[in-house]
């Protein structure tokens, strides 16, 4: 009698260790690690703010990114981000660009935080005309973080925030920038990964 229990349970133990031996299925996503490609698409605002009041405000805008990650893990890489956004009105065309590296970390496996250093400029342009006016470089910072919507193996597309502000000139050497000039975006982020 006993050993004929010792079978039932044996038996009965048979399909759960059968279950947890078996492979994940092909077509579950794997974590996220290599290289990705993402391009993003905002709709947002530049800001700009100046000592010398020359500036002051903020104007609607539209703006596009491209940035290139390499995840060691899936939870830490490095990206290289360029960003930029624009406002046109009356033919004319001004931009502002901020260009950064960084690092990029995901808590959570559709949760991703981005924060770079680098390099910011800004440009006015007429359609019209060959007019073009750059400004000075100045210092860039940037941060950003997304939500994955959908995930496939190889793609995901993510609704994202960003925020960057490029530092301009300090000619009275106070340590505060003459000009501020923000990008503030919320849009849609596609991701692909996994070569």
């Amino acid at each position: 009698m006993r050993s004929t229990h010792l079978l039932v349970c044996s038996l009965s133990l048979v399909p759960a260790l059968a279950f947890a031996q078996e492979p994940a299925s092909p077509y579950a996503p794997r974590p996220r690690q290599g290289l990705e490609l993402a391009l993003g698409l905002q709709g947002g605002e530049i800001q700009c703010e100046s000592q010398m009041g020359q500036c002051d405000g903020f104007t609607e805008a539209g703006g596009a990114n491209l940035n290139a990650s390499y995840f060691f893990s899936p939870t830490f890489g490095v990206a290289l981000d360029l960003w930029a956004m624009s406002h046109s009105n009356d033919g004319f065309t001004f931009t502002h660009y901020v260009n950064t590296v960084g690092a990029r970390w995901r808590p959570l496996p559709i949760l991703t935080l981005s924060a770079g250093i680098g390099e910011a400029h800004a440009s006015l342009n007429h359609d019209n005309t060959n007019l073009a006016v750059e400004s000075d470089d100045g210092v860039a910072v940037m941060g950003a973080a997304s939500i994955d919507l959908i995930r496939s193996r190889r793609w995901a597309l993510a609704v994202e925030a960003r925020v960057g502000a490029g530092f301009y000139g300090d000619e009275d050497e106070d340590g505060m920038a003459d000009v501020v000039g923000r990008n503030v975006g919320l849009g849609a982020h596609f991701a692909v990964f996994g070569f």
